[in-house]
């Protein structure tokens, strides 16, 4: 199994989760509000670094592993201008 953590910035939070369901992954849990730093510099909700993102988790069996990273990819190659999405996927040794 495999865990897809995907970091999204901006106001259609909903287009990951579609993507993740609909390639495969059974479920997904949701983190709004987050804020970091990285790349583009600092996003912390505040005036001096505006903006926040959304942390997205989902455990995909790995025979789904690649279709949903493929789903990903599509939807990072669609992005508005002012939206940004990172993911990584990682080992799950035990899911239950």
């Amino acid at each position: 199994m495999r865990m897809f953590w995907v970091i999204y910035a901006g106001p259609r939070t909903a287009r990951v989760t579609e993507v993740l369901r609909s390639h495969g992954a059974p479920g997904y849990t949701e983190f709004p509000h987050a804020h970091g730093a990285g790349v583009h510099g600092r996003i912390e909700g505040t005036r001096a670094w505006p903006g926040e993102e959304t942390v997205v988790t989902a455990v995909v069996h790995d025979d789904h592993t690649q279709q949903v990273a493929d789903g990903l990819i599509a939807l990072q190659d669609h992005l508005e201008p002012g939206e940004r999405m990172h993911f990584a996927v990682l080992p799950v040794e035990q899911f239950r």
